[in-house]
């Protein structure tokens, strides 16, 4: 699946005249709001089977299963205000969550016409999610202020499970190699700057979230005499 990336507007603008018929010489009229809000995610999934010597009979199941889903919501609400802006709220939540679960069964066997048989199961099962929140709350007041209350929390979850299974006394080789590489990460910010023509509100919020497996499997049944 290839990346996913969504970003939000930015430069949400205020009112510039005052509803309420206040001095429009006010230098503070303009409010300016600046909202970065940006989710990628990745999801990639390689897999490798080699089988070597003795000719033999390969049946190979593969099933890959990957989703991937991203929500973003944004929100501003503002209390005209004529004066600084007032006080200013931000709050957000980021939650990217990474769950992978890889099953890799190998089973060798001899057949009734005495032909090795090789049965190879790979199972991979990818959900990468990210949930991201922004929530801006202006009221009127004579002075700037600002809170930001941004929570975040990120979740990864990695299950591996490989089953080798020779029979029949066979003398065969079995390498494999799995790789689970998960990451879940969130930044916010938020910050107000105050000049001659207004103050200026930004708030930032980024999640990544990524999933990479790896699954390598050699097989050599060189040595088997059938």
């Amino acid at each position: 699946m290839d990346p996913d990336d969504s970003e939000t507007p930015a430069d949400l603008e205020g009112p510039e005249d005052d509803p309420t018929g206040g001095d429009e010489s006010d230098d503070h009229d303009d409010l300016i709001v600046d909202l970065d809000q940006k989710s990628e995610t990745d999801d990639d999934v390689d897999l490798d089977v080699t089988i070597v010597g003795t000719p033999a009979s390969v049946e190979l199941d593969a099933e890959i299963d990957q989703q991937g889903e991203l929500d973003q919501d944004a929100d501003l609400d503002s209390d005209d205000a004529d004066s600084h802006g007032g006080d200013i709220a931000v709050s957000g939540e980021q939650r990217p969550e990474v769950d992978q679960r890889i099953e890799v069964d190998v089973e060798i066997s001899e057949g009734d016409d005495g032909e090795i048989v090789i049965e190879v199961d790979v199972d991979v099962e990818d959900d990468v999610e990210i949930e991201s929140d922004a929530d801006i709350d202006i009221d009127d007041d004579d002075d700037d202020a600002i809170a930001a209350d941004i929570e975040q929390d990120t979740e990864t979850d990695s299950n591996v499970d490989v089953d080798v299974e020779i029979r029949d006394d066979l003398d065969a080789d079995v390498d494999i190699d799995v790789a689970s590489i998960l990451d879940a990460v969130a930044s916010g910010i938020a910050e107000i700057t105050d000049d001659e023509d207004g103050p200026e509100i930004y708030a930032g919020f980024e999640e990544y979230a990524g999933a990479d497996g790896d699954v390598d499997i050699f097989v050599d049944v060189g040595d088997v005499d059938v």
